[in-house]
């Protein structure tokens, strides 16, 4: 059986219990939303000391329900929380329990705390002699990562600011402007980060803005921006010079994002409200982008360790439906790139059918774009660790019989470029 792993100690969050109890009651009781919104009013509460431990020990209890479920018999938060620490600290045994489980996917989906079905679905995609690590490495614990802005500092002076604010950090292993956060400390807190130093982003998803290099003083599109960790990455690459259009239909993220972009002093950045399936739309912004980057909507797998309740909040008929929106969503922004530009397609995802897949059948269908491979963008020494043996795709989760996977405790994005010929 996978290890359980809380990230604090039982006595630390003793102290918290309440607060835990209350905030795992409420993620439950809605139906499991978005719990970084539950923990934003828990942590309201909560010292500063002790911030880091409710989120650890809400995370965990989070992330093992159904194993806490079948280990406790109960319903209640306490039990459950009790028989977290329980396991984590080894005084319960769950493994011949669990081995008398019949169905050997049941067995995996308790052991892992996972419904059935996406225990099977990660079985479709990656194989059954991946199908542990897969699974074991969703449960693994995500290290704090956050990107330098290179508009305001350097990553060596940054490091340099954090530590004089008892923030402990190093350079990240592949992302240029990447840094790893040590310790417990809120980066939220600092100065560095109040004054637009950095902002917290894991070094997959840097990697997919550089995979964009966007060329200096350009057009630049984020058509699926969100609330812009990419696009702000992107306007730092442009060293403020250029442009950079960021599009969604949340009129509320592109708040957000235009927040962000003061903060950071990126000011080549526009956001606007557009709706890619909207033909007229797309239509008067033209095709005039050097690079249009579609970091398509996607079920998250990738980053489901920072964001545990995804599995209980995902549908198994949830995918067929993203894939088929992925699809539309990569053709409608074709129609944004210029003749020569590049179109880069990205997912939060380690699964085939919303990486690969995809992107193949737009190549299909688009004979006027060809592949451009990550090992051209980035070079060998870079995509040695992060991208397919064949160096086409980047994939920073790799389940092809590497040892390690190569993914150097990153999330699992999936990213590939294309580029229009010239007309």
């Amino acid at each position: 059986m996978l290890a359980v792993i809380v990230g604090c100690e039982l006595e630390e969050a003793q102290r918290v219990r309440p607060l835990v109890v209350r905030a795992y009651d409420e993620a439950r009781r809605r139906d499991w939303p978005f719990l970084s919104d539950v923990l934003e009013g828990a942590l309201k509460e909560a010292t500063e000391e002790d911030r880091a431990i409710v989120a650890a020990a809400v995370q965990a209890l989070v992330k093992y329900d159904r194993l806490l479920a079948f280990a406790s018999g109960s319903e209640a938060a306490e039990a459950r929380f009790d028989a977290l620490f329980a396991l984590a600290s080894g005084e319960t045994n769950l493994a011949p329990r669990i081995e008398r489980i019949e169905s050997a996917t049941e067995r995996l989906a308790v052991a892992c705390s996972m419904p059935d079905w996406l225990v099977d679905l990660v079985r479709t995609e990656v194989g059954e002699g991946a199908l542990e690590a897969a699974l074991g490495r969703m449960n693994e614990p995500a290290p704090r990562v956050a990107r330098v802005n290179t508009l305001k500092t350097t990553r060596d002076a940054c490091v340099a600011a954090l530590a004089e604010e008892g923030v402990g950090a190093h350079a990240a292993t592949h992302a240029a402007s990447g840094v790893v956060l040590e310790g417990r400390r809120s980066v939220f807190r600092t100065k560095a980060f109040a004054g637009g130093d950095l902002e917290m982003q894991d070094e997959a998803s840097q990697l997919v803005a550089e995979l964009v290099a966007p060329p200096p003083k350009t057009f630049v599109v984020d058509a699926c921006a969100g609330a812009g960790g990419k696009t702000l990455a992107m306007a730092a690459l442009l060293a403020g010079k250029g442009k950079l259009l960021a599009l969604d239909t949340s009129e509320s993220k592109l708040e957000e994002l235009r927040r962000r972009a003061r903060r950071a002093g990126a000011s080549n950045v526009q956001a606007l409200a557009v709706d890619l399936r909207d033909e007229d739309a797309v239509a008067r912004l033209g095709a005039r982008a050097s690079r249009v980057l579609v970091d398509a909507p996607c079920t998250g797998l990738g980053a489901i360790r920072r964001n545990p309740e995804a599995r209980w909040r995902l549908r198994e008929d949830d995918l067929p439906r993203l894939v088929a929106s992925q699809a539309a969503l990569v053709k409608a922004a074709a129609g944004l790139v210029a003749p020569h530009g590049r179109l880069i397609y990205a997912t939060c995802s380690f699964l085939p059918s919303e990486g690969e897949v995809p992107m193949e059948f737009f190549l299909s269908e688009r004979p006027d774009f060809a592949l451009v491979t990550a090992r051209d963008v980035l070079g060998r020494a870079r995509t040695e660790r992060v991208a397919t043996k064949d160096g086409k795709y980047l994939r920073t989760w790799r389940f092809d019989g590497e040892p390690d996977g190569g993914d150097d405790g990153m999330d699992g994005f999936f990213a590939a470029v294309a580029r229009r010929a010239r007309e």
